[in-house]
């Protein structure tokens, strides 16, 4: 089937996508070298795949500002600094460098975190003296962040105010049915779709979201995390950014939503 467009082919692919997660890989070593992805993924019987060099543009073919070059050396010794050890020497999450910039402005001591994927975001979140619930699917990675936040210098108060959960699929959902609504004032999903699936981390968690909060999705671009996206913007409207990211030499998108009813 031709799509006339990228929001054609988003709409009527996103159901399709919402249970089949594509997959991402190069075609060649030359397309390695260039960046230039193919997602590929089938639905309702039917091949379908998606294009995109992330050296240039994000998966919908999104350019990044000129100003945005400015990150790009803060991304190459990020990624540097990861090649030695996944915590780097000052954490912030893994999203769009810009997308960094507008959460910062939104947090402040005591804000009510919800993350899907723990990592630098968790230390960056808990430095901000944020309330953090921090959900985590690999056992192992599980237990490497949470040594380094037991032994990091937080105060008691931080704390006090972290939980820390190892749960995938159904179990995180069962942990989501036994959380208050309008509980939290910002989710950040961007952990892996194999085990806690973004699209059902926004579709169970929208409830838990406070009045005037915040829905963030990294990586909104990719296919896999279209049906999430789509959801939210027929609910709320989008603020998008396109750029570098923390230890990544590729561009991608965040996209946050913010609660109005």
């Amino acid at each position: 089937m031709e799509y006339l467009d990228l929001l054609q082919k988003k709409t009527v692919l996103s159901n399709g996508l919402f249970n089949v997660p594509a997959q991402t890989f190069y075609e060649s070593k030359i397309n390695k070298l260039t960046g230039t992805y193919t997602v590929a993924w089938i639905d309702k019987g039917k091949e379908h795949s998606h294009k995109a060099s992330l050296r240039i543009t994000d998966f919908e073919g999104h350019r990044i500002n000129p100003s945005s070059f400015k990150y790009l050396l803060p991304a190459i010794t990020t990624y540097l600094q990861a090649k030695k050890s996944y915590i780097i020497k000052h954490p912030v999450p893994f999203i769009v460098y810009e997308a960094i910039n507008f959460m910062n402005n939104i947090l402040k001591p005591g804000t009510i975190v919800l993350e899907f994927g723990s990592g630098n975001s968790t230390l960056w979140f808990l430095e901000k003296k944020c309330d953090v619930t921090s959900i985590e699917h690999d056992t192992l990675w599980y237990k490497t962040v949470n040594d380094y936040v037991q032994s990091a210098s937080f105060n008691k108060q931080v704390m006090d105010q972290f939980s820390f959960k190892n749960t995938q699929k159904e179990a995180t959902w069962a942990l989501l049915d036994k959380v208050e609504n309008d509980s939290f004032d910002l989710i950040l999903v961007d952990g892996s779709n194999d085990f806690n699936n973004r699209n059902e981390c926004i579709e169970k968690s929208i409830s838990k979201l406070k009045k005037g909060g915040w829905m963030v999705l990294d990586n909104s671009d990719h296919p896999n995390n279209w049906p999430g996206g789509l959801y939210m913007d027929s609910l709320y409207k989008r603020v998008r950014f396109t750029g570098f990211t923390p230890m990544g030499l590729y561009i991608s998108q965040t996209s946050f939503w913010q609660k109005i009813d």
